[in-house]
């Protein structure tokens, strides 16, 4: 009898002790700093798109505590925000009339010198969610050869193959509905998963154009792909978006947030200024992080028993990094810092996406597009709230293509000339690190390898209704992310260098011209389709180069800011993602990329999260 006494008692004690701990650590969104631990097993610096999917699957374990800290809040569910046709209205792009938002940081790169010294706006979500917030919605896949570049440069089992099953553990996947079967969209299921947080869909409308672009791309020899997820790109397709179809919404990495979970705690509105680091005498091991609500406001500090993760995006990682003693020993003693790690990779080998708007106008009878024409907008946006139906299910196109350089020109052995006849360093910034110009002369020897690829894209192409746009792929181009001051409140200083290289240019006006091929297939013609913008009075080459000075944007894809490489190639982080010369510190986020995929950038950054935290309990 005493035996079940002290039985009942012991499972008595512990139920209590349960419920107290509950009470004491509930899952939930920390609004104030006071109210959060002193300490945590994990500290992850950024809600986005890997900070989140990483927090998820650590955080599976009940017995892992986990903090998010985010610089910015929740989106309030605007229009702007789940709607997809209006999804490019987050980021400023030229001529959209789109300015930025309050979920977004506002970064604007220096002039550049390559672009009559214009500045291009640098979009980066500061919002949980990150990026899935505010992105144009494309969900897809670079090439295997896309991946199979990373671990060619040093990088053991980050290849297409062994990334396949993170793609798809991260995605759910919806076929086609009945409202498009007439389209005869084709998938393959294998390259698709089903019981993934983000979903993945066709939208219920299909533009009227895209009939013709079909045609036009069969007119061109061009391959049409039956499904392009499973590693072949290399040719057009139907583009899936990141699309709930229970209600036609967007979808983002919100969805791997799961706030009942009593070990996981999300402080939001607060940014990290930097990391804090225990010297010892072999190593130097990261301890937690320093962070703020803002300029002047009280510094405040949080312990990360075993790791800090920095998941801050390809613009803030190198700066929390730098700011930390983590990046170029030269670059840190100038402004004053102590050097903690030399890594003069931190902020190097920037890398974007630079696109091409062309403009054109096509007949009105087949253009359902007239979003000017007040009565159609207003019908369409009814059939849309009502009905969840009509041209507000989608983006502003449904089909594009990625094509590698031998389909859009015939200068391909002219630009393999042009590649090989340069030295690894002629297009680099002055004074760059002899690794980097090390790591870059690997990619550089890539890049001129597969411009003869017929499986790897060098250019998107976009289409829609309106307009055409070339976006070069595989930028030979480097930039930097940098700091020039100490205050973690000031933007890093942003140079994509857009151009740098004149390989770019060249292989931009090929694309600009392909446009214009494109046009002048009589798919296109019979729907009436005639540029407006630059317009016909645009015809040599030094008249193209002029106009794309003068225009070139970008896809806001930014990347490979601490990549994934060797130490003596410039590298940051090694193929567990740990920064070199410390215990305790990862980096999750797309500047891990040593080189950019030819594709819209959410699907693999979901990807590179879910293989890092692949094992449960996970192999952090």
């Amino acid at each position: 009898m005493v035996f079940i006494v002290i039985l009942r008692l012991i499972v008595a004690l512990m139920i209590l002790e349960s419920v107290i701990g509950q009470v004491l650590f509930p899952g939930k969104i920390v609004t104030k700093s006071s109210d959060i631990l002193s300490s945590y097993d994990y500290v992850i610096v950024g809600g986005g798109t890997s900070g989140l999917v990483v927090a998820n699957r650590l955080s599976e374990d009940l017995q892992t505590t986990v903090l998010i800290i985010e610089a910015g809040g929740f989106d309030e569910q605007e229009d702007f925000i789940t709607i997809p046709i209006l999804s490019t209205a987050n980021v400023p792009i030229l001529g959209s009339g789109a300015k930025g938002t309050k979920y977004d940081w506002n970064m604007t790169g220096v002039p550049q010198a390559e672009l009559q010294n214009r500045s291009i706006p640098t979009p980066a979500g500061k919002i949980i969610g990150g990026g899935t917030v505010l992105n144009g919605m494309v969900y897809n896949r670079g090439s295997k050869e896309d991946y199979n570049r990373w671990e060619e440069l040093g990088n053991p089992g980050w290849n297409f193959d062994a990334l396949l099953p993170y793609f798809k553990r991260a995605e759910t996947f919806t076929p086609p509905s009945a409202e498009v079967a007439e389209w005869d969209i084709e998938y393959v299921p294998e390259y698709h998963g089903e019981h993934g947080r983000v979903q993945s869909s066709f939208p219920r409308f299909v533009w009227p154009s895209s009939r013709a672009y079909i045609n036009s791309m069969r007119e061109l020899n061009v391959p049409i792909l039956k499904d392009s997820m499973g590693g072949d790109d290399a040719g057009a397709f139907w583009f899936l978006l990141s699309l709930d179809p229970k209600n036609e919404t967007r979808s983002t990495s919100q969805n791997f947030y799961t706030p009942s979970r009593p070990n996981l705690h999300l402080l939001a509105n607060n940014q990290v200024s930097r990391v804090m680091f225990q010297s010892g005498s072999l190593n130097v091991a990261a301890i937690g992080v320093e962070f703020s609500t803002g300029k002047g406001d009280k510094m405040n500090q949080v312990s990360a028993v075993k790791e800090v993760i920095l998941a801050a995006g390809a613009l803030h990682t190198p700066q929390i990094l730098q700011l930390s003693g983590i990046g170029d020993t030269n670059h840190l003693s100038y402004l004053g810092i102590e050097t903690v790690v030399d890594l003069p990779g931190v902020g190097a080998n920037y890398q974007d996406h630079p696109l091409l708007v062309t403009v054109q106008s096509v007949d009105i009878s087949i253009n359902t597009g007239n979003f000017s024409n007040a009565t159609w907008n207003a019908e369409m946006r009814s059939l849309y709230d009502e009905k969840r139906e009509g041209p507000y299910t989608t983006a502003a196109g449904n089909f594009f293509a990625f094509l590698p350089l031998s389909l859009f020109t015939n200068s391909t052995s002219t630009f393999i000339s042009q590649a090989s006849a340069q030295s690894p360093a002629q297009y680099l910034p002055p004074n760059t690190s002899s690794s980097i110009i090390s790591g870059y002369a690997a990619q550089h020897a890539i890049l001129t390898r597969d411009l003869s690829s017929q499986s790897l894209a060098n250019q998107e192409f976009i289409f829609g209704d309106t307009v055409i746009i070339p976006s070069l792929q595989t930028p030979f181009s480097r930039g930097t992310v940098l700091i020039n001051s100490t205050s973690p409140f000031d933007f890093p200083v942003i140079n994509p260098r857009y151009l740098s290289n004149p390989l770019d240019v060249a292989v931009l006006v090929a694309g600009f011209k392909y446009a214009r091929t494109i046009r002048a297939t009589s798919a296109l013609q019979e729907i009436g389709v005639q540029e407006t913008y630059p317009g016909m009075t645009v015809q040599t080459d030094e008249q193209i180069e002029d106009f794309i000075r003068d225009g070139l944007n970008t896809e806001n894809h930014h990347g490979c800011t601490a990549a994934m490489l060797p130490r003596h190639l410039g590298g940051v982080v090694d193929s567990e993602l740990r920064v070199y010369g410390v215990q305790g510190l990862r980096v999750i986020d797309a500047s891990i990329m040593p080189m950019l995929p030819a594709a819209h950038l959410q699907a693999t950054v979901y990807g590179i999260a879910e293989k890092v935290s692949a094992t449960h309990p996970p192999r952090f």
